[in-house]
């Protein structure tokens, strides 16, 4: 029985508002736009990196379709996806999803504000601390933090990351929903702000935090701040899945993609190869290596427990998004529209990492 639920939509934004003043973050900057009810989206472009250091440019044209494509997927195996859909804005194609906090009160609290509190000497802004970016200080986070109920939600991201083989789940790409809160900065952070300014000019609360809110000797921070934290901390729920578009292979050229069609063995490298931006006690390895490490480990139940979104995969699902793309494109931006051979790989490489990840979970 197929009870599949695909409806890809073409968004038109033509009397829509862009708010220049806001800046939305992340690793490529996005438009924020507001449709003329008030409703605020967010709208991005595939990624484009420039020549430099004697590398090439780089254009990854149909990187916005795999937003749309993991939303859709996502949403049909039962998760909790933040809706991406295909739009248009001053001259450019992508796509564009909700902004995931309704009212002022709210507030998106990615995990990395958590984990650059816990461990100032992830910063994250610097890839020679990528290696700090682990499973083992996300698990000291939720334990600190409190929040270790959501494990389940971090477990489904981590399964589904695997089926799209997302490279780029950073400490920004996953959050949760809250009030309005005080988040610490990182230790580094606060002492670049305090201490580029004169202290004798410092007003009396900057002083108050300079002297309290750092302890020197052990690089730290109080345990009477730690526990004002804590106190602050008002999560209501956690952020749908989001930002997935490095993922499907987005990287390919047409060369390399009729290669991998044709040859099965180097089509199983590239799955096994597949890189998790989470790391393991400090080093980088493969989706399935974490995954694997994971059933090997304690939490094992949780992991399992978390993968029964699985069972709602249906044989032909991927196929059908990836028929869908196309139906509401306008004729004038159809040479966005995937090609066949893309469209072939991406729902190989799907079923192909999904039979992966079911053999891992029920051995």
């Amino acid at each position: 029985m197929n009870n599949s639920n695909i409806d890809i939509k073409f968004i038109d934004t033509t009397n829509w508002q862009e708010l220049t003043w806001y800046n939305s973050g992340g690793t490529r900057a996005k438009k924020v736009l507001q449709d003329p009810d008030g409703n605020e989206y967010y709208f991005k472009c595939s990624e484009k990196k420039t020549a430099k250091e004697g590398k090439p440019e780089k254009y990854y044209k149909y990187e916005f379709w795999n937003e749309i494509i993991a939303y859709q997927l996502g949403k049909n195996l039962g998760l909790d996806m933040l809706r991406y859909d295909v739009a248009a804005f001053a001259g450019e194609i992508g796509c564009i999803s909700p902004k995931m906090t309704i009212t002022d009160e709210e507030q998106l609290l990615d995990i990395g504000r958590f984990m650059t509190a816990l461990n100032p000497n992830f910063l994250p802004e610097d890839n020679a601390t990528r290696t700090e970016y682990t499973f083992q200080l996300l698990e000291q986070t939720l334990d600190y933090f409190k929040i270790s109920k959501y494990w389940e939600f971090i477990f489904q991201t981590i399964l589904f990351d695997a089926i799209i083989s997302n490279t780029d789940r950073h400490q920004e790409n996953w959050a949760f929903i809250g009030k309005n809160t005080i988040i610490t900065k990182s230790l580094k952070e606060l002492e670049k702000e305090l201490l580029g300014k004169a202290y004798d000019k410092l007003n009396w609360l900057l002083k108050w935090l300079y002297r309290n809110l750092i302890n020197k000797e052990k690089n730290e921070l109080n345990t009477e701040v730690q526990q004002a934290i804590l106190e602050t901390i008002n999560i209501s729920k956690t952020a749908p899945i989001f930002d997935s578009g490095s993922s499907m292979a987005r990287e390919l050229t047409d060369d390399r993609i009729n290669f991998l069609l044709s040859n099965e063995n180097e089509l199983n490298k590239y799955i096994e190869n597949g890189k998790a931006e989470l790391h393991w006690n400090g080093k980088k390895i493969s989706h399935y290596n974490l995954i694997e490490e994971l059933l090997n480990s304690s939490y094992r139940g949780e992991v399992k427990n978390a993968s029964k979104f699985l069972q709602k995969w249906q044989n032909n699902l991927i196929s059908k998004i990836l028929d869908s793309t196309e139906t509401q494109v306008p004729e004038e931006w159809k040479s966005y529209c995937i090609p066949d051979n893309r469209k072939k790989l991406i729902g190989k490489l799907i079923t192909l990492r999904l039979q992966r990840l079911n053999n891992l979970i029920n051995d």
